[in-house]
């Protein structure tokens, strides 16, 4: 996502952010609760603090760093993602070991943690010290979708942003990229995130699923009128 459709899906917290960077004032943690545009967002931070062309505060979207940000190739940008429903210990102790040294081409390392309230209690834990202080120029970004799922001694270590599901955008999306009124209702209704709806608006197995999830509710609802329609014998 372009920082334009960032803006125009996020607007508050794009101006936000904005004003954050002509300030210099970029925190070393933050907490995005809500998934639309969280991701983005964290990533075009990303974009402004390794862009080579940048206009003012803004990535240019063009250089070699933000295409490869963008790509989620970039060696100093660490996504971190659940496996198996959990975030390891294991995995965030690696992390805390990078934190103090410098990034491959740069001083600055970016952590994005998706689904961050899936890391076990003792990993969350592990970061607290780093989050309180940071032993060089590392920036963290927590994504969850709901801010109540993490630990409060994470909560109250952060920043929290959040980030609001925008349905009649989402709906207005999925119209355009051609389903029918009903199917991108339901679908932008469904979603917890504009990649997730995407990728659902062209998956055949999804709709199959939604026909007969109808279909069932509808036997059912049927059947259960029968029965309290039915006379006594």
């Amino acid at each position: 996502m372009k920082q334009d459709q960032l803006k125009a899906w996020q607007p508050a917290q794009f101006d936000r952010f904005v004003r954050i960077l002509e300030q210099e004032q970029l925190n070393h943690a933050y907490l995005f609760s809500g998934f639309f545009g969280s991701l983005e967002m964290a990533q075009f931070l990303a974009k402004s603090l390794f862009c080579t062309d940048k206009v003012g505060v803004l990535p240019c979207e063009k250089c070699r760093n933000c295409k490869l940000i963008e790509q989620g190739e970039f060696p100093d940008v660490t996504l971190i993602k659940p496996v198996n429903q959990v975030i390891k210990t294991e995995r965030i102790r690696e992390l805390v070991g990078q934190f103090s040294q410098a990034g491959i081409e740069s001083q600055q390392q970016v952590f994005i943690i998706e689904q961050a309230e899936k890391m076990h209690p003792n990993a969350a834990n592990s970061l607290l010290k780093v989050i309180e202080e940071p032993q060089s120029e590392v920036y963290i970004f927590f994504l969850t979708s709901d801010e109540e799922k993490m630990l409060p001694t994470i909560r109250s270590r952060t920043q929290i942003f959040h980030f609001k599901k925008q349905e009649e955008k989402l709906i207005l999306l999925l119209e355009q990229m051609g389903l029918v009124k009903k199917k991108a209702t339901l679908l932008a209704q469904f979603s917890q995130s504009r990649a997730e709806a995407e990728k659902l608006a062209n998956q055949a197995s999804f709709w199959t699923l939604v026909d007969e999830s109808e279909r069932l509710l509808t036997w059912s609802v049927a059947k259960k009128k029968k029965v309290i329609f039915k006379l006594p014998n």
